[in-house]
Formats: C-alpha cells, sequence, structure tokens
C-alpha cells in the first residue's frame, strides 16, 4: 500500500495546528470573561488545541493508504472509523489534478477520481508529488486501452450486456454505455483533429503530452472574460466577505447623499419615506451603473483567474486541459466515452461570432466544483467550434424544426401571468408598506413579453440527423446539445397541465453524462403531442438500428481478422 506524499502530513499538521490553536485560543477566552478563567488558561489551551488538531491530522496521514492492483483502486482511511473502497478502474472516466500555489511550490498535486454514475468524487489523493501523478493517469489510461480491446475481442456479448443495460420505464429503450468498437474508430478517426480551432499561432508551442489543439492568448482570454460576464459575480463575492452587507449599505448610503438626501438613519429609511422622485432616480441610476461596473470588473478577474493559461492537447485517444492562475487544474476527456456535445452561445457570443464547447463523458464532464463544467474550448469562432464538435461526433448540417405557433401563445400567457403576479405583489407592497405612490412601474414588465415570448419560441427547437439527436434552446444563452443515439438511457414525454390545453408535450433524452444527473437533459420543448409520441419511438427505432449496424460491424471486423489469421498460417505451412 502506498501513502500520500510526506509533504502532505507537514501541511495538515501544520493547518491542524492552526486551526487548533485558533479555537483554543477563542474559547478560553470566553471562558476567561464568561467562568473567570485564569489569564495562563488562554495559552494553555491554545497549545492544546493545537497538539490535539495536529496529533488528529498525523493520525489520518497515517491511516491513509492507496493501492492501484490490477483493475482495482483500492483505499483505506479514516481513524476512529476506518473505511475500506474498491473502485473498479473500469468505472473510472477521468483523473482530475489540482494544484494550488503552495502545491505548485513544492511539486505535489491533489488527485479526484471521478467516476460514471455520478458528480461525487469517488477518492481524493491529497496530495502525491507530479511523478506519482503521471504514473496514475498512465495506469489508469493503459487500463481503458486494454478493455476498449478486449471489448473489440468479444464484440456480441459487449453489445449484448450494452443492449441490456438502463433499459427505459417510458420507452423501453436499451440503454447503451461504455465504448464502442465503431465510436473508438470515431475517436480514432478525431485522432488527428485537423487544425487547431485556435485563431492563435499555436505552431511553435509544441507540448510534449501530445499535439495543441487550442491555447489562449491574453487577448483571447481577456476576449472570453468579457463577453461571458456573469451578472450574480458581485453578489457571491459581496456575500462571502465578513462585512460585504456592510459595505453594501455604506455605498447605498453614499449614492443617497450624492443624490442631495440628507440622511439621520439608515438609507432603508430614506427609501420608504417616499423620497421625490428625481433624487429616487438619481439614485437608482448611480446603484445600477455601479452594480453592474461591479459585475463586469468582478466576473473579469474571476474569468482571467479560471481559465489563465488555458490549452487543450490531443494524447493518443484523449483531450487534456490545463488551466487556472491561482488553482492549476488539469484533466483527461476520454474520447471513446464523450456522452453529449454541447455547443454554448451567449447573446454577446452570438453577436460576434464565438461560441464555447462542451463535452461530457458518463457520470463526468470535465472539471469537477467548477462553474462551467465540462468546458473543451471556452471561446473560438463558432465555425472552428462545430468544426471541433464534429470531430468529436460526426455530425450534418443542423437544420432545426421549430415548436408549432401555438407553443408561443403559451410562453404569452406565462409571461403575462408573471407579469401580473409582480405587479400585483407592488401594488400590495406600495399599498400595505410603502406608501409611494409608484406601484404601476412594475406594470412595465407587460412591455417585453410578447418580444420574450417570440425570443423564446425562435430559439427552441430540434433535429433528427443519421446518427445524432439535436436540441436547442435559450435566448440569452442558448445551448445546443448533441447526442449520439447509441448513447441514449432514457426517452421520455413529458406534459404539464398547461400543455395538455394545448396539444403539447416535450420530450427528454436521458443519457449516462453527470449533467443529465443535474438536470441537463436534451429536451425538445412544446412540440405536437402526436410528433412528441413520433420521436420517442422513432428514437427507439435509430438506436435499435445504430446497435445493430455496430454489431455487424464489429462481427465483419472479428471475421475478417480470423481470416487473416488463416491465411497466414496456412502461407507459413
Amino acid at each position: 500500500m502506498n501513502r500520500l506524499h510526506p509533504w502532505s502530513a507537514v501541511i495538515r499538521i501544520a493547518r491542524g495546528a492552526l486551526q487548533g490553536g485558533f479555537f483554543g485560543f477563542f474559547g478560553a477566552s470566553l471562558g476567561t470573561g464568561m467562568f473567570g478563567l485564569p489569564w495562563f488558561a488562554v495559552p494553555a489551551l491554545a497549545v492544546l488545541g493545537a497538539v490535539v488538531f495536529s496529533s488528529y491530522a498525523l493520525a489520518r496521514y497515517l491511516r491513509f493508504q492507496y493501492e492501484l492492483d490490477g483493475d482495482t483502486l483500492t483505499v483505506e482511511s479514516g481513524v476512529f472509523a476506518r473505511q475500506s473502497r474498491q473502485i473498479p478502474l473500469g468505472r473510472v472516466q477521468n483523473l482530475d489534478v489540482e494544484q494550488n500555489i503552495l502545491n505548485r511550490l513544492l511539486g505535489l498535486a491533489i488527485v479526484r477520481f471521478e467516476t460514471a454514475g455520478g458528480s461525487a468524487t469517488e477518492a481524493t489523493l491529497d496530495a502525491v508529488d507530479e511523478a506519482e501523478v503521471e504514473r496514475l493517469r498512465n495506469y489508469v489510461r493503459t487500463y481503458d486501452r486494454s478493455e476498449a480491446a478486449e471489448t473489440e475481442a468479444d464484440p456480441a456479448d459487449a453489445v449484448s450486456e450494452a443492449a441490456t443495460r438502463g433499459r427505459s420505464a417510458h420507452a423501453d429503450l436499451p440503454g447503451v454505455t461504455g465504448p464502442s468498437p465503431a465510436h473508438a474508430s470515431d475517436a480514432g478517426t478525431a485522432g488527428d483533429l485537423g487544425d487547431p480551432v485556435s485563431t492563435s499561432d499555436t505552431e511553435d508551442r509544441g507540448q510534449p503530452d501530445g499535439s495543441l489543439l487550442f491555447a489562449f492568448t491574453q487577448r483571447e482570454l481577456l476576449t472570453y472574460a468579457l463577453v461571458s460576464v456573469r451578472p450574480a459575480a458581485p453578489v457571491l463575492t459581496l456575500a462571502s466577505l465578513p462585512l460585504g452587507m456592510d459595505l453594501v449599505f455604506a455605498v447605498l448610503r453614499f449614492n443617497a447623499t450624492l443624490s442631495g438626501a440628507s440622511l439621520s438613519g439608515p438609507v432603508v429609511r430614506w427609501l420608504a419615506s417616499s423620497p421625490p422622485t428625481s433624487r429616487l432616480a438619481v439614485f437608482a441610476a448611480l446603484s445600477i451603473a455601479q452594480f453592474l461596473l461591479l459585475a463586469l470588473v468582478v466576473s473579469v478577474a474571476l474569468t482571467v483567474i479560471e481559465y489563465y493559461g488555458f490549452k487543450l492537447t490531443q494524447a493518443d485517444d484523449d483531450l487534456r486541459y490545463e488551466r487556472g492562475l491561482l488553482r492549476r487544474y488539469s484533466g483527461n476527456i476520454p474520447l471513446e466515452k464523450v456522452q453529449t456535445v454541447t455547443i454554448r452561445e451567449n447573446v454577446l457570443m452570438r453577436q460576434f461570432g464565438y461560441a464555447t464547447l462542451a463535452v461530457e463523458t458518463a457520470g463526468y464532464s470535465g472539471g469537477n466544483q467548477q462553474s462551467t463544467q465540462g468546458v473543451a474550448v471556452p471561446l473560438a469562432p463558432r465555425e472552428e467550434v462545430y468544426e471541433l464538435a464534429r470531430d468529436i461526433e460526426p455530425f450534418g448540417d443542423l437544420d432545426f424544426d421549430r415548436s408549432p405557433k401555438r407553443a408561443r401563445r403559451r410562453y404569452l400567457a406565462r409571461f403575462s401571468l408573471a407579469a401580473a403576479g409582480l405587479t400585483a405583489v407592488a401594488y400590495a407592497l406600495d399599498s400595505l408598506v410603502l406608501e409611494t405612490g409608484y406601484w404601476w412601474l412594475a406594470a412595465l414588465l407587460f412591455l417585453p413579453v410578447v418580444p420574450a415570448a417570440h425570443l423564446r419560441w425562435r430559439h427552441r427547437g430540434f433535429d433528427l440527423g443519421e446518427s445524432v439527436l439535436a436540441t436547442r434552446s435559450g435566448f440569452w444563452r442558448r445551448t445546443t446539445r448533441v447526442v449520439p443515439y447509441y448513447r441514449l438511457q432514457t426517452v421520455f414525454v413529458t406534459r404539464s397541465p398547461f400543455q395538455r390545453r394545448r396539444d403539447l408535450a416535450t420530450v427528454g433524452a436521458d443519457t449516462a453524462s453527470s449533467s443529465s444527473l443535474l438536470g441537463g437533459v436534451a429536451r425538445v420543448y412544446d412540440i405536437d403531442e402526436d410528433t412528441a409520441g413520433e420521436l420517442r419511438d422513432t428514437l427507439r427505432e435509430r438506436l435499435r438500428a445504430d446497435i445493430a449496424a455496430r454489431r455487424t460491424g464489429r462481427e465483419h471486423a472479428r471475421t475478417d481478422e480470423q481470416g487473416a489469421d488463416a491465411s497466414e498460417q496456412s502461407s507459413e505451412v
């Protein structure tokens, strides 16, 4: 059994000593004031807490062991409650590697084993040296290749097993997971994914781990940061600060003063006292402008920190990514295990012709615990993103069929009800509490109802290709999902009471990717009820036909291989 790197023990002990010393100092300080403890109790309890916490950290380090043996990763851990886990390598989808600043200085890395069947990390090694990271990565990669070779050697059993896995409760679909030789050949075709999709000059930046497909220049990174603004970034940032809300109220008070108000209490009291319209307008304009500026600055900073030095390389049949400034992340995306290819475009990206590419494997979507999971190419020209997407999972030109026009009337009714409800709430709140007389401003929400309903209808659709189902939805952030038929796990049809009134239904195509587990299913929204039933049956038929074609191709390949071996043996005789 192997242990973690000795520096990991030093870091754990130091962290435990600091935590224990803090809790001991804090508890003793309270005790001296509440229970009259002597002064020397403070340093004594601080030292005691540091000793106890650091001893426990050392015990955890000594009790943690791991071993790669054959087709299993064994992990033993626990001080008081011992745990022994055996993780089949066949379920391991990826090794995520993370390095913070201290780990990079010490040459260490945190390794996370991501498995199929869930979004949680199965095992974490915190921390090992970089040579051990490469050994673990190569071991898992070698096992995947040998497993794929065994699958090719016995195709009939492999397809039979795949065809009986994950049957749909709604459409009786035989689910298929795991790599197939036919798709492995597709990935092999993608083994030479063509020219790099970045507009950057990548010829002079060859990587020892594989061919460089994409790399961010400083200009491209800044462009991505500007076109992918996160409005919630300042809210989350201020909420995480100890004095975040105090800072917000201080800024609002400053804005109220600039607008000409003389405050003798909290700014909320001034807002509730029905200030003049002119002053309220100046206050609102200042606050909104400051929020937008803060959102831009914080979002750009977070994006630069997250994607600094991003590069995507291809090593054998895997895509390998690296990114991060303060924390360095890296990992592999196995091409033969890709479940879904997703293309995202927000409004700004579409305006300037950019798009984002994300790929998802079974139970994993790349870059665990990150806001942008599964990103293979954060930002590139739209045509190049689609070109790389077709190299990963071949599909033709997409021609989306829209929902019937009565679906647009449904969206119009939904948005109108939402606007009416908010207007009623504003009226009640103003009448009972605020008494400002400006409740009618909420009625302005009716103005965007008609264009919002039309845009939602316009940006939804689906396309049935020869080998994939493609769905599209979203205006502010348009998402296009491409799902190969042989990756389908479940196809289901849902109808809400409002959909039944208009004879509409939604079809969902589920795969084994983690985004499906978290609700990111490819959905065909609000199509005709009869069309939904036909689509479900069509997907079932095409899935079975795809399975049969792949099984036939495997059997022919096996027969040809046996014939070639027999001819070689006869020639030797």
